[in-house]
């Protein structure tokens, strides 16, 4: 024994202890099933697409989150008359019970609108009679809110405001919870209510991604099994290599919820890609011990012979594989290193699946079988027969060495044409287009987007001593004048000067003392959105669609049109004024997927020569 090699050593451990090997897949696999339902479901969040140690991340998550992040459960009423009280009073006992809920910063609707006007006349809170609704809705003061919920009066829209930091499960209560309240408010049979916004279209993903996965994972295997049937069959028990591969699957799965690797739209997609490669490695193995158990070898040297001569070979592949992964753990998108973190931990464990428990079932399926193979002697006798995919292969083969000049020059043209026709690749920024266009969910956010319009929007955070500094305050009520007249993609623009504007009569204060007190007196949910104490605001720029529209290019032009519109027109000397939103995240991302995707994939390469010299 102390003249074997390392690998023959293991292929005589192997063959000798098939008991503990199967122990340990077993116990191995529990463990994995424990740790897979760990796994965080995540969807087109800022963690998943932006590292948290980066300064994008820093000024979008801890100073425009923490302080103003808010998202809404956009529900939409539709009838002949909105305005009519019976279905005004079911959108306020609507409203009223999700402002109990847990989680619920506030609820916005003509109903409430209509309820506390009515309450400042008579001192009781209720939906008054048509008229008096009237009268409220198109008073002055109302005018402005009411604009934005109610385009027309067939629809309106009853916004329920939380935090952006609401955890996947805290949110699918929320959700949950107001579907069931929207039940309990008893529309009139006439009015259609819908439940719909970014939340619920996001919680649509994430359910779409996690009931997916199975059928693409069947769908490979089905294909693993149509292909080992037409190439794999003349060998005993062709169809192994598939339960062996999806053994190292769900070791992978939990590894994944042991490591805390989020499920992402991108990692999901690493597990057909494993399945692809990994059964590779247990055709190879399967392979070369039939091939020896077909020659007459005794189980336990054809196991031998079986590792000492491919477990080396498959490692090297492997690894040469494993260096074009690495090179995705230099992108600066998370869910790109995720993706290759997974796929570095699959390959390993579709490996050692294939090298310990797919030897050792051929081996003690070959050890308990009472048929044996023909002699060692007798070999030629009993050697295979060709297939004829093996035939056409060999064909190839032969044809690609007598004109191997054709086929470099033909590989090379075609390396030159992959690389040019990769720059002319289409970037889609817009998340939607990444699901299935029938999604209920997002034919209803559609539906909420024709008629209110978009959703989109770029935030302008302000910085500086005091915000409500009136020369500051006149700043971005100017500011705000100039983007919505010179540049078309920004169809409004709302800070706490447009509110200060607006209660002062139509210009802003000149003195402090009256800017801070007509910001004391506005309503609670304007100054938590757009002020946070005296030192930081935000302007909210909507941009309806136009990101859809404009795409990664015309967005990041926008970005940097506002930039320096910035820089044209400067605010006050302590005032700092920085861009971010989801807009911001998005085309910072794509440009890093698109930009470093090239220098990702020579990196690779480079990898891969430098190991195999």
């Amino acid at each position: 024994m102390s003249s074997l090699n390392a690998a023959e050593r293991l292929g005589y451990w192997v063959a000798g202890n098939p008991l503990i090997i199967i122990a340990a897949a077993v116990l191995l696999t529990i463990v994995s099933l424990h740790y897979a339902q760990f796994i965080e479901m995540q969807g087109m969040n800022t963690e998943s697409m932006v590292g948290k140690d980066s300064p994008l991340y820093q000024l979008y998550d801890h100073l425009y989150v923490e302080k103003f992040g808010t998202e809404s459960i956009a529900i939409i009423v539709e009838a002949g008359d909105v305005t009519k009280p019976e279905i005004l009073k079911s959108m306020l006992v609507l409203s009223d019970k999700m402002k109990e809920a847990p989680d619920v910063i506030g609820v916005n609707s003509i109903a409430d609108i209509v309820a506390d006007g009515q309450a400042s006349q008579t001192g009781v809170r209720e939906i008054p009679t048509q008229e008096k609704v009237n009268e409220i809705l198109s008073s002055p003061d109302s005018q402005p809110a009411v604009s934005g919920m109610m385009p027309d009066q067939s629809h309106t829209m009853l916004s329920i405001e939380m935090p952006v930091t609401l955890t996947e499960k805290q949110l699918s209560e929320l959700y949950t919870e107001t579907k069931a309240q929207v039940k309990m408010a008893s529309f009139p049979p006439d009015t259609v209510v819908t439940v719909t916004g970014h939340p619920a279209l996001m919680m649509s993903i994430t359910s779409e991604m996690a009931t997916s996965n199975g059928p693409i994972l069947g769908l490979a295997g089905l294909l693993m099994v149509v292909a080992l049937v037409l190439t794999f069959r003349q060998v005993k028990w062709c169809l192994l290599p598939i339960p062996i591969v999806f053994l190292g699957i769900i070791w992978t799965f939990g590894a994944m919820g042991y490591l805390k690797i989020p499920f992402t739209m991108v990692s999901m997609s690493a597990f057909p890609v494993l399945v692809g490669i990994g059964i590779d490695y247990a055709i190879q193995f399967h392979n070369r011990i039939d091939e020896e158990f077909t020659k007459g070898t005794p189980p336990v040297q054809a196991v031998v012979e079986t590792i000492s001569h491919v477990s080396v070979p498959v490692m090297i592949a492997l690894i040469i594989t494993a260096m074009g992964f690495v090179s995705l753990l230099t992108s600066s998108v998370p869910m790109t290193r995720d993706f290759g973190l997974l796929c570095l931990i699959g390959l390993f464990l579709c490996y050692l699946s294939a090298l310990f428990v797919g030897v050792t079932i051929l081996f003690a399926a070959e050890k308990r079988s009472s048929r044996r193979k023909a002699k060692a002697d007798e070999t030629s006798i009993d050697a295979p027969q060709e297939t004829s995919i093996g035939l056409g292969l060999e064909k190839i083969a032969e044809i690609c060495l007598q004109k191997w000049q054709a086929v470099l020059v033909i590989a090379l043209l075609l390396s030159v044409l992959g690389i040019y026709a990769d720059t002319q690749v289409q970037v889609d920024t817009d998340f939607k287009n990444y699901i299935p266009q029938d999604l209920a969910p997002l034919i209803d956010f559609r539906h909420m987007s024709d008629i209110f319009g978009g959703t989109d929007s770029i935030k302008l955070l302000i910085q500086t001593n005091d915000v409500t500094d009136p020369k500051t305050l006149e700043w971005m009520d100017e500011f705000s004048g100039y983007l919505e007249e010179s540049r078309d993609q920004i169809y409004g623009a709302t800070s706490i000067a447009t509110y200060v504007k607006q209660a002062n009569g139509g210009s802003i204060p000149q003195d402090q003392t009256t800017a801070r007190s007509l910001i004391d007196n506005l309503p609670e949910v304007v100054r938590n959105r757009y002020l946070d104490g005296h030192d930081t605001a935000i302007i909210d720029l909507n941009v309806g669609q136009m990101v859809s529209r404009l795409g990664a290019e015309g967005t990041d032009r926008l970005i940097k049109e506002i930039d320096k519109d910035i820089a044209w027109r400067t605010p006050p000397a302590d005032v700092s004024v920085r861009e971010t939103g989801d807009p911001v995240v998005m085309t910072t991302v794509i440009t890093a997927l698109t930009t470093g995707r090239t220098e990702m994939t020579l990196l690779g390469l480079i990898l891969i020569f430098g190991l195999l010299l």
